[in-house]
Parts: C-alpha cells; sequence; structure tokens
C-alpha cells in the first residue's frame, strides 16, 4: 500500500477504523489526512465529528472518550492523535505500561464509528506492542522518500498540473540542485514544493521551464562546483581550477569540507571505473551505490581523465592534506592549491 492506493480505496468509500501514518516523507501524511477529512467525515459537521490532540495534550483517557462519542448527524467521528510519545521508544513506567496495554486492548473493540488516526512526525518503535497491534488490526503506512524515478514522475506531474512544461535537461538539473536525492539529505517534497512555487512564480506566464531559469530561483550547490573543479582538474586546466576554488573560498565554503567533497568525488569516479570494467551498465551502477543515473553518465565520463593508480594517489593526497590541516601543519586554502598544482602539471 502506498499513498496512491490508499487514495484511491478512500475515495471509493473504504475508510478503515484505524490508521497508523509516520515516515520521512510528511507531505504524504498531510495529504492522505486532508483526504480523509474530504471522505470519512460530512465537513459541515466537522466542530462536532473531528477531534485532535497532539504532544502533552494527549491522554489515553482522552483517546477513548473521543472514540466512544457518538457520530452528530453523520455515520463516524474522525480522532486524529499526532506524535504520541510512546511511539518513540524508551523507558515507560509500570502505571504508563498499564495505560498503553488497556489502549492497545482498547482499540480492538472500539466503536466501528470512530476512525482514529495515529500520526507520527519522529521515527518510531516497530517493536512496541501497541504499533504490532495496529499493524494487525488497522493500517500502518511509513511514507518513504520517493526514489529518482518517482520523484521525476511526481515533479512532472506538479508543473502539468500548473500548466508549465519541463524539458529532460532542466528537470535533471532541477532535481541534482534540489538535493532531495542525497544519501544524508533533510530536504522532503515540502522542501521541494517550495522551490516549485518559486520557479512558477518567476516565469509567470511563461509557459516552459528552461535551465537558466532554475539555476536563477534555486541556491548554488557545492557538488555542482566540486563537479567542475574535478573536470577542471582531469583536464589539466590549473587556471579554471584554481578560479573555481578561490570562488568557492569567496563563497564562504570550508576548506576542509571542499576537501572532502573533492575526495567523494574521486571516489564515486573510482567505483564508476571498477563498476564499469566489470559490465555494469550507467543505470546498474546508479543502483548500486544509490546515486541519479546522470550522474554516473557524468561520472563515467570524467573518470575517462584519469588513471585509475592516478585516483587512488588522490585519495591517498587528501588524506594526507587532511591531516596535516587538521593538525595545523597547513593552511586549508595551500593545501586545496598544492593538491590543484600535483594533479594538473
Amino acid at each position: 500500500m502506498d499513498y496512491y492506493k490508499l487514495k484511491k480505496e478512500i475515495e471509493m468509500g473504504k475508510v478503515r477504523n484505524l490508521y497508523l501514518f509516520y515516515g520521512e516523507e510528511q507531505y504524504f501524511c498531510e495529504k492522505i489526512i486532508k483526504v480523509l477529512e474530504q471522505y470519512a467525515i460530512n465537513t459541515s459537521f466537522k466542530d462536532f465529528n473531528y477531534e485532535y490532540m497532539e504532544g502533552d495534550s494527549i491522554s489515553i483517557q482522552r483517546i477513548e472518550n473521543a472514540c466512544e462519542t457518538l457520530p452528530f448527524m453523520d455515520e463516524r467521528r474522525m480522532v486524529i492523535v499526532k506524535n504520541f510519545p510512546y511511539f518513540q521508544g524508551g523507558k515507560v513506567s509500570k502505571e504508563e505500561e498499564k495505560q498503553i496495554e488497556y489502549l492497545s486492548d482498547y482499540i480492538k473493540r472500539m466503536p466501528n464509528s470512530t476512525c482514529l488516526i495515529f500520526w507520527q512526525i519522529e521515527e518510531i518503535d516497530r517493536r512496541k506492542k501497541l504499533f504490532q497491534v495496529i499493524k494487525k488490526i488497522g493500517l500502518v503506512l511509513d511514507f518513504q522518500k520517493l526514489n529518482a524515478y518517482a520523484l521525476r514522475q511526481w515533479i512532472n506531474y506538479y508543473f502539468k498540473k500548473k500548466g508549465k512544461k519541463i524539458k529532460k535537461d532542466a528537470l535533471d538539473f532541477f532535481i541534482e540542485n534540489s538535493d532531495y536525492l542525497s544519501k544524508n539529505s533533510t530536504k522532503t517534497l515540502i522542501d521541494i514544493l517550495n522551490e516549485i512555487h518559486k520557479i512558477i512564480d518567476y516565469i509567470g506566464d511563461k509557459e516552459e521551464i528552461l535551465v537558466e531559469d532554475i539555476k536563477k530561483i534555486l541556491p548554488k550547490r557545492l557538488e555542482n562546483d566540486i563537479f567542475k573543479l574535478v573536470d577542471a582538474i582531469g583536464q589539466r586546466d590549473k587556471k579554471i581550477a584554481l578560479k573555481l576554488l578561490n570562488d568557492m573560498l569567496k563563497e564562504g565554503e570550508n576548506g576542509l569540507k571542499i576537501l572532502s567533497m573533492i575526495a567523494r568525488q574521486f571516489r564515486i569516479l573510482i567505483q564508476c571505473k571498477e563498476l564499469k570494467k566489470r559490465g555494469y551498465t550507467p543505470n546498474e551502477i546508479a543502483n548500486k551505490l544509490s546515486l541519479m543515473p546522470f550522474i554516473i553518465k557524468k561520472g563515467i565520463l570524467q573518470a575517462n581523465y584519469f588513471e585509475e593508480k592516478k585516483l587512488c594517489q588522490a585519495i591517498h593526497s587528501i588524506l594526507d592534506m587532511d591531516f596535516k590541516i587538521k593538525t595545523g601543519k597547513i593552511d586549508d586554502k595551500l593545501a586545496l592549491e598544492m593538491l590543484i598544482y600535483e594533479y594538473t602539471n
């Protein structure tokens, strides 16, 4: 079950009386609850048949009272319990454990006229008894971040819905610069949506979105400058490489961070070379490394500038520079310039 299947199920009139929604992609949590509000209860009587509680306002007694209250001029009530602390894990007192036991038993026999929704923003402890009970008798849905394919579809759909067109090159550029798919990225669809609205506002009545439009709206990403810097090093273009480095430093980027990002790019190139040698296709390499296919395609081309031995040497040089910077033996700017001189000569 995913957001779209559940949405369709609700729109067709199947509303369950127990849900647990959680996960990184809170955008979908919010959207599905709005769908439930629209289809589970008569909005004309929402003031009587809708109850919301969050954090410290939650108590087992309040949950039970809300669920036991009969709906007014409607077939069901909707009760939302947001950020129930028990789901987060950690130690609980014997009294609290007793109350949770009671709640776990109660939800098995609560009235069919109640639609009870637990909505968690934080990660939850799936070992908890309450989680297991809801999973067994209700519906638990973990809204994960979208993969590369689904993200493309979603962005395309949203622009189309707003009467705009975006071609592949502009879409690739937008996704790459959004930072949504990066391994440790905290960006969500809510952030992507904000950027989409900025782009739409910027282009006004114009129908097609171009790379240039996106460049003017999205903040510059360090990863792109690092790619250009490694590209310049690979082409032995010392002048461009030094200019890119100085521009990054002037913009306030940390020298050690730049160094670590160069190391990351070199590691990607080593992996691209090795996996290509083993016969993997760019898409297979992308899946294996959890990176966008267009990043891998660019990486494979960039890797051609370097011999594998040279890439490995560069990683060792970076580790040595990193140690010298951290121990105060060398200035970070000087270390980066020396690295560029070493590999552009």
